[in-house]
């Protein structure tokens, strides 16, 4: 799903660059080492050259080609938590963008409320407090 940008605290940007940053540009949930802001493919192999990780044969030779045909694996997006972006008090996650993917087609049914409710639409099935 798209970023809607209206959504996120004007400071987004520099919230989620130390996000990344404090977890070393390595994904919080499967370890995948993720490229830098501004860092190219040849510049980022090099750093992890030798990186141990299930995606990463570098026995076969087969990194190079992995990160390079799939660059977008190797990204890393920070994930809220509770799925509010406006949240001050979010839990935020650095995560590479397949785990952020798959943490949010977990959540689709309750993003989906979230968002009608956000466009002022309410569930027919909302408890009401006498």
């Amino acid at each position: 799903m798209p970023m809607n940008r209206k959504l996120y605290p004007p400071n987004w940007n520099e919230i989620a660059l130390q996000i990344k940053t404090e977890a070393n540009w390595i994904c919080q949930e499967c370890d995948r080492p993720c490229r830098r802001v501004g860092e190219s493919l040849a510049e980022f192999v090099e750093r992890i050259q030798g990186w141990s990780h299930a995606d990463l044969d570098w026995i076969n030779q087969t990194a190079v080609s992995t990160i390079c045909n799939n660059p977008t694996r190797f990204v890393l997006t920070v994930a809220h938590l509770d799925h509010d972006p406006w949240n001050p008090n979010a839990r935020l996650k650095a995560l590479c963008a397949p785990c952020h993917c798959r943490y949010d087609l977990k959540a689709m049914g309750l993003k989906r409320r979230i968002k009608r409710e956000r466009e002022g639409q309410l569930t027919l099935f909302q408890e009401v407090d006498p």
